[in-house]
Parts: structure tokens; C-alpha cells; sequence
């Protein structure tokens, strides 16, 4: 016969709850180790993997070369700068042109890509296009028992896998998004002064008046930071997939989803902390 526990009158409430409380943070706690375990082996990976760093940094900048299907996410930045600078044109044109201040889509340009648009299209065409792939690399890896054959053989899975692919992000977005960033400028020049016939001096003169390095230097750690949130999201599903083919699907789902979450929560953080609440661009119109 089992003895069973005893607990005075009232507690088996308390007991539940705390019970239940317990499988609710179990999940978050897991993926926050996932996470830390990854950021400390990047400094075992530099020093151990580089080739497959070098290797991994290829695969997501260039991929195979298609532009779409198996492609890296250098063609889909540059395609993602040049239609968010064309869609700022057109928004710019028929807004503010109505209103007759037309130039002012300089400091649109300026502004809103440079602080919100340009980090969020890297981070969502990194997601869709290297993420996935991450999640269903290493889904496969799990699923094929790849990682633990790595474990059998005494190489450490985690910053092999993941802090690998975690390095090869980050030093793959910088450039790219540069690259995208500029040529989301050019776009909207060029809609504005060219096609709408608006006049490229009042364009650049607003550019250049809200334009500046800081505003810069906060782009690029928005988007370095939501590429290691992305990777680390489809790595941790892609890590622990289950279920054969469909369990790579559906992490790929999963991962994705909370990807996108993950981008909007920490991009209004961030947004709050480098600019805060009351921003300091004003513009005013008199006479």
C-alpha cells in the first residue's frame, strides 16, 4: 500500500494552482536557457567551428542562388528596399501632395524607414526566408538523429547547431540591410523626382534636414536584434521538432509565428527606448 500525502484543509488549492503556475513558466524558462546556452557557446563556436560558420554565413546571405525558392536573403533584401522605397513614393506623392507639401516626403523617407519600416522588412524577409530554412535544417538534423549522433560523438550540439547559425545572422544582416536601406532611399528619390516630377532639390533638402547618424546607429541594432530573436525562435523549434516530416511543418509553422511576435513586441520596445514616448522630430508651418 502507497502512503499518500497529507495537506490540511484549504492547501489543495493553493497546491493546484501552484502546480498549474509551474507548467505555465516551464515552457518560458526552457527557451530562455536555449537562448543563454546559445549566446555562450558562440565564443566555442568561433574558436572551434569557423569553417562551418563560414559555411553557414554563405548559405544565408547567397543560398543557392535562385532568387526565390532556396535563395539567400541578399536577393529578397534588395527586391523587399526597392518596393518599400517605391511604396513611400507613392504614399508621399498622393498624400502630401494633395496638401501641397509634396517635398516633405523627404523627411517620410528619413524618417519612417530609417526608424520602423526598413528594421521591420529585414526582419520579416530574414524570417521568412532564412528562418525557415534554419527550422527545417535543423528540424532535419533532429528528426534524422543527427544531433544525437553530434552528442555520441562528444560535440557540443547547441553551439555547433545553433550558435553557428547565430554568428552567420548577425554577420550577414549587417551588410544586406545596408545595402537594402540605401536602396530604399534611392527608390523613393527616384519615384518622387522622376516619375511624380517633384523637385529633387526640396526632396534632398528635407532628407538631409531629418536624416542623421544616430537614427542610423538605432537601425542597425534594431535589426541585429530581431535577427537573433528570429534565429534563436526557429532554432529552438527546429531543435526540439518531433514527429518525422510533419513535426519539421509544423515547427516551421510554430517557429515562424513566434518569429513575427517576437519582431513587433521587441520592435516597440525598442522603439520606446531609443526615441521614447514623445519624439524629437517636430515640424511646424507658419504664415
Amino acid at each position: 500500500m502507497v502512503a499518500s500525502s497529507y495537506r490540511p484543509h484549504g492547501l489543495n488549492t493553493i497546491a493546484r494552482m501552484w502546480s498549474k503556475l509551474g507548467g505555465v513558466t516551464e515552457l518560458p524558462g526552457h527557451q530562455f536557457q536555449f537562448a543563454v546556452d546559445a549566446f555562450a557557446g558562440m565564443g566555442h563556436a568561433m574558436r572551434q567551428y569557423r569553417k562551418e560558420v563560414a559555411s553557414k554565413f554563405t548559405e544565408l546571405t547567397w543560398g543557392s542562388g535562385a532568387v526565390i525558392v532556396g535563395g539567400g536573403v541578399a536577393a529578397v533584401m534588395v527586391v523587399l528596399g526597392l518596393s518599400i522605397g517605391a511604396m513611400i513614393a507613392i504614399f508621399g506623392y498622393n498624400l502630401l501632395g494633395t496638401l501641397g507639401a509634396g517635398p516633405l516626403a523627404g523627411m517620410l523617407t528619413a524618417v519612417t524607414v530609417t526608424r520602423e519600416l526598413g528594421p521591420i522588412m529585414a526582419a520579416v524577409g530574414f524570417a521568412i526566408q532564412a528562418g525557415c530554412r534554419i527550422t527545417a535544417e535543423v528540424g532535419s538534423m533532429r528528426i534524422a538523429e543527427e544531433i544525437d549522433a553530434l552528442e555520441a560523438q562528444g560535440i557540443r550540439p547547441i553551439p555547433y547547431v545553433v550558435s553557428t547559425r547565430l554568428i552567420a545572422g548577425m554577420a550577414a544582416i549587417l551588410p544586406i540591410y545596408v545595402l537594402s536601406l540605401a536602396l530604399c532611399f534611392w527608390s523613393a528619390k527616384f519615384g518622387l523626382t522622376t516619375i511624380f516630377g517633384q523637385p529633387g532639390g526640396s526632396y534632398t533638402h528635407y532628407f538631409d534636414l531629418f536624416i542623421n547618424g544616430r537614427d542610423i546607429v538605432y537601425s542597425l541594432i534594431k535589426v541585429v536584434v530581431f535577427v537573433i530573436a528570429v534565429t534563436i525562435a526557429h532554432s529552438y523549434y527546429g531543435f526540439y521538432a518531433t514527429g518525422g516530416p510533419e513535426g519539421v511543418g509544423v515547427a516551421a509553422g510554430r517557429a515562424i509565428r513566434a518569429s513575427l511576435v517576437l519582431i513587433v513586441v521587441l520592435d516597440m520596445v525598442l522603439t520606446l527606448g531609443m526615441w521614447g514616448i514623445a519624439s524629437t522630430t517636430s515640424i511646424s508651418f507658419s504664415g
